[in-house]
């Protein structure tokens, strides 16, 4: 989503000026009409700076706050001081500094969906577009209760997915650092031994040394490298060739890349069914919901199926063209699409693939267990078996 400035009028002739968030200048000119506003200029807004907040707010604290919020609205509490009272109960800073000027917005006369789309780090479009529905449809508390819901689901998905990916991490950087120590510390005192003692050193014993060694003097520079190369691939995926480039190799990648994929129909769908539920029409539907793929490769496949859509031919075909759907995706949507009952199917969707993320994990995990313990093994006990050998052979020539 991008930002974008805007003068416009009201029907009865009244200047409204703001920013609005949309894909492009079409798609902000329609959401000013869908609004009853009459657009005379739209622009890309510039970079807020200031009292915008730019850090994203914790899932917690988000699904946290719309159950608060939702609760005291069905308790018929009004919804400035609803806002109050969540704010006050708040623990997340960014999320505190947010609903803050959003009160400030409300008080002036904003929608509430409004003043939450001023602040897009913190509020998702997921968020404002069920936000904007409840508002619509007069079941505010409704909606933002199945928001909770979505984002505690939303959450729990990506925990599994991370679990994955850290444990392993850990290990790996536990190996390397305790090599690095054995390397830095305690190769050089067997090379003194060594060297005292007049032993003749294997290859695989010499090659360790040269290791230490060219550590000790190296040291600085590898470190430096290897921060520039941290450096280097962050600031590269926040370009969008780089993003491109990294989210497309992660999808390369033989299981990884499948439990991403899973995870990504997963969220969309997902998404897809809080959206729909809450009314929403379905191409603002499929747009908000691209977005949370978390995967730049699979948002550009979603949205691919906008066009067809806008052209009347339903959601399923153009979703199977994509080329980025199960063919089991595009059936289930289909039979929902006939029967008029799209929202359920994509929850049975986001059901099915939430429980084989779930599995995903389950057999990733077991299956680098091993792969773990060979690796590290192969690693730390080389070194040890290297540092021991020319101490070996020296006592095998003794005994002989």
């Amino acid at each position: 989503m991008n930002g974008w400035s805007y003068r416009a009028r009201t029907i009865d002739g009244q200047v409204r000026e703001g920013v609005i968030q949309a894909l492009t200048v079409a798609d902000a000119n329609r959401a000013l009409v869908k609004k009853h506003l009459i657009p005379e200029s739209v622009r890309p807004a510039p970079r807020a700076r200031g009292v915008q907040i730019r850090r994203r707010a914790k899932p917690q604290a988000l699904a946290l706050f719309a159950r608060q919020f939702a609760t005291l609205i069905d308790a018929a509490v009004p919804a400035i001081q609803s806002l109050e009272i969540s704010q006050d109960l708040c623990e997340d800073r960014q999320l505190k500094k947010a609903l803050g000027q959003v009160i400030v917005h409300v008080q002036a006369g904003k929608s509430l969906a409004d003043a939450l789309r001023e602040h897009p780090p913190v509020f998702s479009d997921i968020f404002v577009n069920m936000v904007e529905a409840g508002e619509q449809g007069g079941v505010l508390d409704t909606i933002l209760t199945r928001l909770a819901v979505y984002l505690e689901k939303s959450q729990a998905l990506v925990a599994r997915v991370k679990t994955a990916l850290v444990y392993p991490a850990i290990i790996l950087f536990v190996a390397l650092a305790s090599a690095g120590v054995m390397l830095a510390f305690v190769v050089p005192v067997f090379e003194d031994m060594f060297a005292s003692s007049n032993l003749s050193l294997p290859y695989p014993t010499q090659v360790l040394v040269n290791m230490s060694e060219f550590l000790q003097a190296h040291w600085l520079w590898l470190l430096l490298g290897l921060v520039g190369a941290v450096v280097f691939v962050r600031q590269a995926y926040g370009t969008e060739s780089g993003r491109t480039f990294f989210d497309e190799l992660i999808l390369r990648i033989p299981v990884m890349g499948d439990l991403i994929r899973k995870t990504a129909i997963a969220r969309f769908a997902q998404s897809m069914a809080s959206l729909l539920t809450s009314g929403a029409n379905l191409i603002d539907a499929l747009v908000a919901s691209a977005g949370t793929a978390g995967n730049v490769i699979m948002q550009r496949g979603l949205l691919r199926a906008r066009g067809p859509i806008e052209a009347g031919q339903g959601i399923s075909k153009p979703l199977a063209e994509t080329g980025i759907m199960p063919r089991l995706v595009s059936r289930m949507v289909e039979v929902g699409e006939q029967t008029g009952r799209l929202d359920e199917m994509f929850e049975k969707v986001a059901n099915f693939y939430d429980s084989e993320v779930q599995t995903a994990v389950e057999r990733l995990m077991k299956a680098l267990e091993p792969a773990l313990i060979v690796v590290v093994g192969f690693i730390l006990g080389g070194m040890v078996v290297a540092l021991y050998l020319p101490i070996f052979e020296a006592l095998t020539k003794v005994t002989q």
